[in-house]
């Protein structure tokens, strides 16, 4: 290292070694902190569960990176008082060695740990020593001190949130005791309210934690809540949608058997009391869910909506095939008044033969019910008798 190089070296430790210890007496300066270690006549709580789990061994580490700040306080002013007091001449380069040693070396002697005989083999010391450099130790310190801050922040954290949370998660408890006008379910995250408020002050990061799986459920629930009374709505939406399908294709059925032959053989929507049990159905389901059985409710609005689509499948099968054969009929009447419409236009509308096919099709076409076989037979036959009397006509 060059003396310059030295210089800015001493000049970024005392940065560093000033902002650590601002760092370290701003976190002692916390009300939780003071109060986690009774400081300055605050009451200390006496904590259990993860709480004292994870403070304890937090605090500890705060002692313990003041501890290694001192450590390495005195190296750099150790290196400091050599470079203050540098040879002009003689003996600088070896001084100069010694300050590169304690800034960038091994320079720090840790305190010798014991080391645990199921950690040892044979040639290892019962106390084990570590030297270490500044650079290193600095490191290991910001992430000591980072851990035990952590913990220090999530209990400032739970004491002054756990209060409100625990205010909000009972009045999302009642609201949902309203909302189904019942209190199965619910009962057990009320008792889990009153145990995490017992054990706030004692336990606030274990209450944390546990907060946190009654809120989860809670939302569980209310999303429940929300997916059942959609499905309701749907579901009430899919009844009206079913009604009138249901007289949609009763009205073809009894038109088609009305008005086309051999209809019988078509398919038949569904009876009127498939649909009124779809109706008396849901209307036991909304009781269910008024008296709070959510769970089996979203099972059976599953299994309702099935059966209503399985019901409108038969009753679109039916409303289609009873359309298609009036739908046919119609076609035939709309191709026949189109073919007479051409012959007026051709001049041959006249012809005895040709009126008196267009008059059996019109007969077969409106007689009650209608053969479609035959009418079918007749248009063609209309058809093919109208090109025969136009080309004799143009020749």
């Amino acid at each position: 290292m060059t003396v310059r190089e030295i210089d800015e070296a001493l000049a970024g430790w005392k940065s560093r070694l000033d902002a650590a210890a601002q760092n370290l007496m701003d976190l002692q300066a916390e009300p939780t902190y003071r109060r986690l270690t009774g400081c300055s006549g605050v009451s200390q709580p006496p904590l259990t569960g993860t709480s004292a789990a994870r403070v304890k061994p937090a605090l500890n580490q705060i002692v313990h990176v003041f501890e290694l700040l001192d450590l390495l306080r005195a190296t750099v002013e150790r290196a400091a008082d050599l470079r203050d007091n540098l040879p002009a001449l003689f003996g600088a380069d070896e001084k100069i060695r010694e300050i590169q040693e304690l800034l960038r070396g091994a320079s720090i002697h840790l305190p010798a740990i014991d080391v645990p005989l199921e950690q040892r083999t044979l040639l290892d010391g019962a106390r084990s020593e570590v030297c270490i450099s500044p650079s290193d130790l600095l490191a290991a310190m910001v992430k000591e001190f980072q851990a035990a801050k952590d913990t220090v922040m999530a209990v400032d954290k739970a004491w002054s949130t756990l209060v409100p949370m625990l205010d909000g998660a009972a009045a999302r408890i009642a609201a949902l005791r309203a909302r189904a006008k019942t209190t199965a379910g619910l009962d057990s995250a009320d008792r889990a309210l009153d145990d995490i408020r017992a054990k706030v002050m004692a336990d606030p990061l274990g209450a944390a934690a546990s907060l946190d799986g009654v809120e989860a459920s809670l939302t569980a629930r209310e999303k429940l809540h929300r997916e059942i009374e959609s499905a309701f709505a749907a579901a009430h939406a899919q009844l009206d949608a079913a009604v009138r399908l249901h007289t949609d294709a009763v009205d073809a059925c009894s038109q088609s058997r009305l008005k086309i032959a051999a209809s019988a053989a078509l398919p038949s929507p569904a009876g009127d009391e498939k649909v009124e049990g779809l109706r008396d159905w849901l209307r036991r389901l909304e009781k269910k869910y008024a008296e709070g059985m959510v769970d089996p409710v979203a099972v059976g609005l599953r299994n309702w909506t099935a059966a209503a689509e399985d019901c409108m499948a038969q009753e679109r099968a039916a409303l289609a095939a009873n359309r298609t054969p009036l739908e046919a009929r119609n076609e035939l009447r709309g191709r026949l008044d189109a073919f007479k419409a051409k012959a007026r236009a051709c001049g041959v509308a006249e012809d005895d033969a040709l009126a008196e096919l267009a008059r059996r099709a019109e007969v077969i076409l409106h007689t009650r019910p209608t053969d479609l076989d035959r009418a079918t037979a007749a248009v063609t036959a209309y058809e093919k008798a109208l090109n025969s009397v136009r080309r004799h006509a143009t020749t």
